[in-house]
């Protein structure tokens, strides 16, 4: 957290990047205002909400985190063309601005503090590094993005097997879409963003609620290929707000069929079996149909059953359905069951997991 005085009035305020799912916390300390004013402003959008808060014992608490929060809200998960090339960004960041109001007794404006964040919708634990090097596995034959943060106007250097490609234009502060339409590669692509000048795009791996910047380091993706037709595809959102791919094998389909709503029973029509009905007979309101998939990426690496175990706490995650009549991107959302992972000691485990697949809708009585 960053420190700012002002005479006997200590501020604690977050750093240059935050998460919205941590706490966002300002603590104000020293002196006996009557009470504090938070203001959280969208810089992109002007859209503000203010918070008042009376001390105690010369001692203010706030935690910002759920406002921002309110601000993603808009956000349409998974609109990504694919056909576009460079980047675009994703608008799973945001920066925001926040005023530190102090007030007197007499109700006066005695002191006024301001500072910027930028807030990632995610959230960080401790011992992660944000936007460092990554090796992840590019599926040639899929809809594939690489994510990346950027803290200013900077360019990404692109090589191909050893090629160099035009450098990728990231034009501000942003969380990006890296695309990759027409690079064409056989073993390997590499994405380097230059940690070199006065702006970081690399965040250390301590925790204090928010994260320091690295000074000098860069941030770099290494993609292995993979030229696999058929599996299971899956698209997720990370807790550092990148998305994510993988292709699955798939397992065996499990279909189950619930009973739902009350027993009809049969006592208002006739006692015969003319028109089909008996008085010990009736029906089952409703029923409905439960699928699950369970999908399995078999000998991953540590660092890679990381990744995917990600998938199971992500709140967005598609399946990918193939082309529609334009050539346009097919994703149905699905959830991923609840379960116990265990991770074991081995160099190498088959990573499992099971998709529930949308409800199927039926007749109901």
């Amino acid at each position: 957290m960053r420190t700012h005085k002002i005479d006997n009035t200590t501020i604690e305020y977050p750093d240059e990047i935050a998460f919205c799912f941590n706490p966002m916390v300002v603590n104000v300390l020293g002196h006996p205002w009557a009470w504090i004013e938070a203001v959280v402003r969208d810089v992109a959008t002007g859209i503000e909400h203010s918070e008042k808060r009376a001390l105690f014992q010369s001692t203010c608490f706030f935690d910002l985190s759920f406002y921002t929060q309110s601000y993603f809200d808009t956000i349409q998960f998974g609109r990504i063309d694919y056909s576009l090339s460079g980047a675009e960004d994703t608008q799973l960041g945001r920066l925001f601005s926040f005023d530190l109001n102090m007030y007197s007794e007499n109700g006066q404006l005695g002191e006024s503090f301001q500072f910027e964040t930028y807030v990632v919708w995610g959230a960080m634990k401790i011992g992660e590094r944000y936007n460092g090097d990554r090796v992840l596995t590019w599926f040639k034959n899929f809809p594939f993005t690489i994510g990346m943060y950027s803290a200013g106007e900077s360019g990404v250097n692109v090589t191909a097997d050893g090629r160099s490609l035009p450098a990728v234009r990231l034009p501000k502060r942003n969380i990006y879409n890296l695309f990759l339409t027409g690079i064409d590669a056989q073993k390997e692509v590499k994405f380097d963003l230059s940690g070199t000048g006065t702006v970081g795009s690399v965040f250390d791996m301590t925790f204090d609620y928010t994260f320091h910047i690295v000074a000098g380091a860069s941030s770099s993706v290494r993609l292995l290929i993979d030229d696999c037709t058929s599996g299971v595809y899956l698209r997720w959102i990370s807790r550092h707000g990148f998305y994510c791919y993988w292709l699955f094998k798939a397992g065996d389909e499990k279909k189950q069929v619930v009973n739902n709503g009350e027993f009809i029973r049969n006592n208002m029509r006739d006692y015969s079996y003319v028109n089909g009905y008996h008085g010990g007979t009736g029906r089952k309101q409703r029923k409905t149909e439960e699928n699950t998939l369970p999908v399995c990426a078999p000998l991953v690496d540590s660092d890679t059953y990381d990744f995917l175990f990600q998938l199971t706490m992500s709140p967005v995650v598609d399946m990918y359905m193939g082309k529609d009549v334009d050539k346009k991107e097919r994703w149905q959302g699905v959830n991923i069951a609840v379960e116990t992972f265990n991770k074991t000691r081995a160099v190498l485990q088959d990573f499992v997991a099971t998709i529930i697949l949308p409800e199927i809708r039926v007749q109901s009585l």
